[in-house]
């Protein structure tokens, strides 16, 4: 009962049944997340969306939808298995973990509610400035949710680290596990989209700017250490 692998394996399947319940789900299925979310946003922009089956929450004037695809569930994984696989085995007793584990759960749903209503809302202002710097709506609509979502990953994870005792400032966990999900994970299923290309390229060079600033971080803390 020391050992961790029991809470990192049920991580693990519980991503791996969200994964696979979030593929083959429609808006109604998804309505635990999407409609709190469509909510929040609408509450944000004034205005009241209207559940449509066949596409999800459009908005009144039907400039945007919140659709499956904008559940946030992959976010939901990702943070969830970062705080359990990164901190569960600094708590000693079965009953700590389990809570935990738990608490874990709860918070991930609880952020990625967060993070996903900031994104969408800063995503539709994005969308209506047209091509900005150089890149498409489309182009710039993706390059927003992957700084909104491994920036919040990051914040987290450090979070979590100081609230256990920890100085790591983020680590190799959330560069791998946001890598393995959003390039990786898309190969492996065999559904890696028409611009997997582009998007590989964004993500890495994002990815890589933040592990810079995580190295930075961690001399300038070794610097100033007795």
């Amino acid at each position: 009962m020391r050992r961790p692998w029991i809470s990192w394996a049920a991580a693990l399947a519980a991503a791996y049944g969200l994964k696979l319940a979030y593929s083959r789900a429609s808006a109604a299925d998804l309505s635990w997340i999407l409609a709190p979310t469509a909510r929040a946003v609408g509450w944000l922009r004034g205005e009241t969306l209207t559940f449509h089956s066949a596409a999800g929450w459009v908005s009144p004037d039907g400039s945007y939808v919140i659709a499956p695809a904008c559940a946030g569930v992959n976010f939901l994984i990702l943070v969830l298995t970062i705080s359990v696989l990164g901190f569960v085995h600094r708590l000693r007793s079965p009953r700590a973990r389990l809570g935990w584990w738990l608490g874990s759960l709860a918070g991930a749903y609880l952020a990625t509610l967060a993070v996903n209503t900031l994104r969408i809302v800063a995503a539709v202002e994005l969308y209506r400035l047209g091509p900005v710097a150089g890149l498409t709506p489309a182009q710039a609509h993706r390059l927003l949710g992957i700084l909104i979502y491994l920036g919040a990953l990051w914040g987290l994870y450090t979070l979590l680290d100081r609230l256990t005792g920890g100085r790591r400032a983020g680590g190799l966990l959330v560069a791998g596990a946001y890598l393995g999900m959003t390039l990786l994970v898309p190969l492996l299923t065999g559904h890696p989209g028409a611009r997997y290309a582009e998007h590989a390229m964004m993500v890495s060079l994002i990815t890589a700017l933040f592990l810079g600033g995580w190295w930075a971080v961690l001399r300038v803390r070794r610097a100033g250490d007795p």
